[in-house]
């Protein structure tokens, strides 16, 4: 790494930790497109253990309009055997997901109890039979037992241990799959009234089917884990 790029990432760095400058990352296989690559100040492409600074190329529609994901273009080598720093960098981000899936899974699950204690079904709240209890009983469950797989990855993280990556990969299939169950319960919860657009419960539903699949996939994920543990 040459003096003048030092003096370049230091810069990066303080802008990024003040909040002055934006950052969005590709990293095929498992980030193959940067989240809203147009907007943000630094964009970087790493493969094959080299990092790139490149710019926004085609955008893609997302089903979290929210999010705009975008192809590369245009990359410019920045730095080579970096691929200790991209895999601790993927890690950090897959981490980064698997916390935020627990939000929406969260307000999805509270929404449902809220709405199955309101709605009557045969004169009764339809949150007072046992199959609608059971079913949320699950997803709350399922939400507390991944918080913890996401807080132990942390750790691991934080302290460099060997076993990090692997806890990330169970946190980030944990949490995915919690979520993805509080939208499914949801939606039944809901009924018809769930799909549409209008409701509030859209906007939860949208980031957790974006997030789900992000930052690699729970078969890579899985794959990882089995890797590590064999």
């Amino acid at each position: 790494m040459t003096t003048a790029f030092r003096a370049e990432v230091r810069d990066w760095l303080a802008g990024l930790a003040a909040g002055e400058l934006t950052a969005t990352l590709a990293a095929p296989p498992w980030v193959p497109l940067a989240a809203c690559a147009e907007a943000a100040g630094l964009v970087l492409l790493a493969q094959d253990g080299v990092v790139r600074r490149a710019r926004a190329g085609t955008t893609f529609r997302s089903v979290d309009t929210a999010r705009f994901p975008a192809s590369l273009a245009a990359p410019t080598s920045l730095a080579a055997g970096a691929a200790g720093a991209v895999a601790r960098a993927l890690d950090f981000g897959a981490l980064a997901c698997s916390a935020q899936l627990l939000g929406p899974g969260r307000a999805l699950l509270e929404a449902s109890v809220r709405h199955a204690c309101l709605r009557v079904q045969f004169g009764r709240p339809a949150g007072a039979f046992q199959s609608v209890k059971h079913r949320l009983a699950d997803v709350a469950i399922g939400l507390e037992f991944a918080r913890p797989l996401a807080d132990a990855a942390a750790a691991a993280l934080a302290a460099g241990e060997p076993a990090a990556g692997r806890d990330v990969s169970a946190a980030k299939v944990a949490c995915a799959g919690a979520a993805y169950r509080a939208a499914r319960a949801a939606l039944q919860v809901h009924g018809a009234i769930g799909y549409t657009a209008e409701h509030d419960l859209s906007r939860f539903l949208v980031q957790v089917r974006a997030l789900v699949p992000a930052w690699g996939t729970a078969a890579e994920h899985r794959a990882r884990i089995l890797r590590e543990l064999g």
